[in-house]
């Protein structure tokens, strides 16, 4: 089954690759076509369970940087926001990321990647959606393939139009480019298509998400098995997330409370655990990580841990920005996530040949020992649903509800924590501080910057190093919010048109 899986991958990644239409008269007989591949429910849950392997590892291949799937398009998000400094270059990976110029590059790396991974998860999802309804099976378990697939589907557009098109304002038509629609399967992937108003992208993510929750409930399978695979909690945790970028603030109230129904907030105690086990309680979705099955220097934890044993993280351990820093109470357990004095340095627990730096993290710890690189990797957690409650309502007006559910967050994080005096503008201030903190290196900041027209500010306080960040401010809602289209996906499909 995994043999097959990914088969089905390769075939998905070639034919969205800019030499996709040359590939099938060269395809060799001696292998299976997609359609013979998701013939039977064993090979459509085979591919399923591919789609869950391509969160963490990325068939497409390319640098080593991304070959650690969406926990690679996590670290670039957030070394395009301002809460994660480099401390020094390491051994390279990402740094053109953090300066700005990889994304603004249309032969660049990063939105060659980006553009390939979204889409070749979007065609494997579709060539599920489509076929599935055909094979023979139990109607309960295709439903769940089926839904499952379609939030894929969904994910993938999602990350598209955030990446590639300009801002989503809310109460406007956003007529603005976004991307293109994919809705087809294999045969059809060469296609040229125009891109879809940012608009018609949301109304195709949440008709998407909307069939997957109609599909998983219908299954009777609304739980997971595992938190590899998508439950309805993580359906609404993303309808939550769509619902935030847009500003349609009562529905994401409704869908994060959805989304955390049945889960714990992570406690005091489990919060400092590494961050590296997807059984840590208030974790919904995950990325489960076999450690013989990993991705070794390609891998989330050989970035963004503290311990792995790299030239990478030897020399370059992720700081925080030392603003956000100072803005956590001494009494918040999370202030032990980094270390600011040379004390605290002193008892993190790596061998001498290892970089110290002020502000460097220990949240992320590879396991085991630092040896593999690997972990499993965090997609989703309760914490999230409660910061996007709290913001919510802030937005709304309803300063009450946003306190309270703002202290149900700080005080399993500070025994001192009280209920927020604020209101207003200052209130909202403060939950996008405990949003910064709390969700610092999981992949939100360029995008929580950009839905909320926020703009770019580097301090050069700490561990920040001007050569390794180049910039330390960029003015919100310009074009350089939006990744550039890659020139190879532009000369195989001639309808596209390049962002500004």
């Amino acid at each position: 089954m995994k043999y097959i899986s990914r088969i089905f991958m390769l075939l998905a990644v070639v034919l969205v690759s800019a030499c996709a239409e040359d590939y099938l008269d060269t395809f060799p007989t001696d292998q299976l076509g997609a359609d013979q591949v998701l013939s039977t429910i064993e090979n459509q849950r085979a591919a399923l369970e591919g789609m869950h392997r391509h969160m963490y590892s990325n068939a497409v291949g390319g640098s080593q940087g991304n070959r650690g799937g969406y926990g690679s398009m996590m670290i670039n998000y957030d070394f395009l926001g301002h809460d994660v400094v480099n401390p020094q270059r390491g051994s390279g990976w990402f740094i053109s990321a953090h300066q700005w110029i990889d994304h603004r590059n249309n032969s660049g790396a990063l939105v060659s990647f980006t553009y390939d991974y979204f889409y070749t998860m979007i065609v494997n999802a579709n060539n599920v959606i489509n076929s599935i309804d055909a094979v023979d099976g139990d109607d309960a378990e295709k439903a769940n393939i089926k839904g499952q697939a379609l939030f894929y589907r969904a994910f993938g557009h999602f990350n598209l139009v955030q990446a590639f098109g300009s801002r989503y304002v809310p109460g406007q038509n956003n007529t603005q480019l976004g991307v293109v629609i994919n809705l087809d399967d294999l045969t059809n992937i060469g296609e040229s298509k125009a891109r879809s108003t940012v608009e018609e992208v949301y109304t195709q993510i949440q008709t998407d998400l909307t069939a997957a929750l109609q599909n998983l409930t219908a299954s009777g399978m609304t739980f997971a098995s595992d938190k590899s695979q998508i439950s309805t909690n993580v359906v609404n945790g993303v309808l939550a997330r769509v619902a935030l970028t847009k500003g349609e603030w009562a529905n994401a109230i409704t869908y994060a409370q959805a989304a955390r129904s049945g889960f714990s907030l992570t406690n005091m105690a489990d919060i400092t655990n590494g961050f590296n086990n997807d059984d840590t309680s208030g974790w919904m979705w995950a990325s489960h990580v076999i450690p013989d099955q990993g991705e070794y220097f390609a891998s989330f934890f050989a970035y963004m841990s503290y311990n792995y044993s790299s030239t990478h993280i030897r020399n370059d351990p992720k700081c925080i920005n030392a603003d956000l820093y100072d803005m956590i109470p001494t009494t918040d357990v999370r202030k032990g996530f980094w270390a600011e004095t040379a004390a605290e340095r002193a008892a993190i627990n790596i061998p001498s040949n290892f970089a110290k730096y002020a502000y460097m993290n220990t949240k992320f710890e590879a396991l085991p020992s630092g040896t593999i690189g690997d972990g499993d990797v965090v997609l989703m957690r309760v914490a999230e649903m409660i910061l996007i409650e709290a913001e919510a309502n802030a937005h709304l007006g309803n300063d009450v509800a946003a306190r309270t559910a703002l202290l149900s967050l700080t005080s399993e994080r500070d025994t001192n924590a009280a209920l927020s005096t604020n209101a207003g503008q200052a209130l909202l201030d403060e939950i996008l501080v405990q949003r910064r903190i709390e969700l610092w290196g999981e992949g939100f900041n360029f995008l929580d910057l950009k839905r909320l027209n926020l703009p770019l500010f580097r301090p050069q306080r700490g561990s920040f190093s001007l050569t390794q960040a180049r910039i330390t401010n960029m003015p919100a809602g310009g074009p350089e919010w939006q990744f550039l289209l890659p020139i190879s996906a532009m000369n195989v499909n001639k309808l596209l048109v390049q962002n500004p």
